[in-house]
């Protein structure tokens, strides 16, 4: 009677560990889930943050661009090139 209580006791023991095991791993890839919306947040808030920084620097600019309609539309051209190299360095980085 004892070998098959120590039996019984042994299989009740590894369908506790079978049952962990499985939580565990449930447990696991929904972690990998939410570390990859995580990640996938942050790479929003950066790109975000860098357009904030370009909208800053403009307004910075164009602030203390004087009344002069030729010197704006000038000021307004480096802008817009300085725009474009800014992006064409994101593409890079996210290639």
């Amino acid at each position: 009677m004892e070998l098959k209580d120590r039996i019984q006791s042994m299989t009740d023991k590894v369908e506790t560990l079978g049952r962990r095991y499985i939580a565990l791993q449930n447990e696991k890839k929904e972690m990998a889930r939410q570390i990859e919306r995580q990640e996938l947040e942050i790479a929003k808030l950066e790109k975000e943050l860098a357009q904030l920084k370009i909208d800053n620097e403009f307004l910075r600019v164009a602030h203390s661009v004087p009344a002069n309609p030729e010197t704006v539309a000038r000021y307004k051209q480096q802008i817009a090139k300085m725009v474009r190299d800014i992006d064409r360095c994101i593409k890079q980085l996210n290639a």
